[in-house]
């Protein structure tokens, strides 16, 4: 067999070892209680002192996967998109000191690039709450950006291969009217096992093209979801916007009218044709 690490076709895939379909069945109050045990996260909290009524929301990213989890949520918003990302500036020493700990460089705390985002899109969004959100996949204390071209994807999936790996998404809220308020943070973790996947595997994967836009260089979402065997933790943080996560810091910035998350965990799953993983380990 032409392997890397042995395995079968990449349409075996599809289904991974589960077997037990389960629902995601219990009160949201269990689904929360078992997503704060089961998947590290710290939060910085401050609610902010918004009255009852509709809040403008803008989500400082470009992600189409954002934007279609969020809107999951019920609630009307705006894009704003900068190129803050890119920027290596060092942030106020306020901000790192409410930054999550995470045991990567500064520049590469997805927490701090989320806020980065959220602050750029001040100008763009001076009346709304602003969430921003960043995305890595961190294999052996290293993380794994977009692939430079198919050969660096190629790369990536062997080194991922019958592995697990660990993605981290960060969140923050700025409420640009209230600069005398913190912003609220969050970091969320998912822990990944990518099947054993062959050399051809790979190869079919990498010819779709779907893994030259992706952290990592693979898509759960998508194509690429049939290369993942488990996921503990949060799903959607492996997407990139853990919609638990995101409900809980909106609610506290003012933001009013949301859908349960996990609710709208369930219709997104519905939508995209895919069945629940057993839950636990794999939650909202």
């Amino acid at each position: 067999m032409d392997s890397c690490h042995g395995g079968s076709s990449l349409e075996s895939l599809r289904e991974p070892h589960c077997p037990v379909r389960a629902s995601m069945q219990g009160s949201t109050r269990y689904a929360l209680a078992s997503r704060l045990r089961l998947c590290y996260h710290r939060s910085v909290m401050t609610t902010f002192d918004h009255a009852a009524t509709g809040i403008p929301l803008a989500l400082a990213s470009a992600s189409p996967r954002r934007r279609e989890l969020l809107g999951y949520l019920g609630v009307s918003f705006r894009i704003v998109v900068t190129d803050a990302e890119e920027h290596d500036s060092a942030p106020p020493p306020s901000i790192i000191a409410l930054l999550p700990p995470l045991a990567l460089p500064l520049f590469d705390h997805p927490t701090l690039r989320a806020w980065r985002k959220a602050s750029a899109a001040c100008t763009a969004a001076p009346g709304s709450v602003i969430i921003g959100a960043d995305t890595i996949v961190v294999l052996d204390g290293r993380v794994l950006n977009k692939p430079v071209d198919p050969e660096d994807a190629r790369r990536m999936l062997c080194n991922l291969s019958g592995r697990t790996h660990t993605v981290y998404t960060g969140l923050a809220v700025i409420d640009p009217r209230r600069t005398s308020t913190r912003p609220l943070f969050d970091l969320v973790a998912s822990e990944v096992t990518v099947a054993e996947l062959s050399c051809s595997e790979i190869d079919a994967y990498v010819a779709t093209g779907e893994p030259l836009d992706k952290a990592g260089a693979y898509g759960i979402q998508g194509l690429g979801g049939r290369l993942v065997r488990l996921v503990s933790g949060s799903y959607t943080c492996v997407v990139g916007l853990p919609l638990v996560e995101t409900h809980r810091l909106l609610c506290s910035a003012g933001v009013t009218g949301l859908r349960d998350p996990v609710d709208s965990y369930r219709r997104w799953l519905i939508d995209q044709g895919k069945e629940p993983l057993p839950c636990p380990p794999t939650l909202p």
